[in-house]
């Protein structure tokens, strides 16, 4: 074998081990009911973190709800009243999201959307998504989803 053809398969041996690691550190997909505790944990802390009253559970979620290919999402949302502030639901909403990043660092959320009384983040480390909203002067709400992910 020439120099120059034993140099090619190095470079190519050592591509292949590159690119076959590539994925290894990626952290397994949850699965819907992990995603779904998650996502219940996350809303209730938020709601608790700021010290909402009266909280009312409006969907317990715990549900699969299937999303085609052998994939299924839960949601879980809940409304109270808010425990301080002016009561405004802009100021209300933009608070939410506030709380949300508090209790959930390490959960990443992402701002995607944002409107006057409501605000939508993601977190595709935990395949959640969140409206943070306020339905009403002094209440405020949250509901959400997972990704469709696989039940195991």
């Amino acid at each position: 074998m020439t120099r120059r053809a034993w140099r090619i398969k190095s470079i190519a041996v050592v591509i292949v081990f590159v690119l076959s690691g590539c994925g290894d550190d990626a952290p397994p997909e949850p699965t819907a009911a992990e995603a779904g505790e998650v996502l219940k944990s996350h809303i209730d802390q938020t709601l608790k973190y700021l010290s909402a009253v009266e909280i009312k559970i409006t969907d317990p979620g715990g549900k699969d709800i299937p999303c085609g290919n052998g994939k299924y999402k839960r949601t879980y949302a809940a409304e109270a009243e808010a425990g301080a502030g002016t009561g405004d639901s802009d100021v209300i909403a933009t608070i939410l999201v506030g709380a949300l990043i508090s209790v959930a660092q390490h959960a990443e959320y992402e701002l995607i959307a944002s409107h006057l009384t409501a605000k939508v983040a993601v977190s595709a480390k935990f395949r959640t998504r969140i409206v943070l909203y306020s339905p009403a002067k002094e209440r405020m709400a949250a509901r959400g989803e997972t990704d469709c992910l696989l039940l195991k």
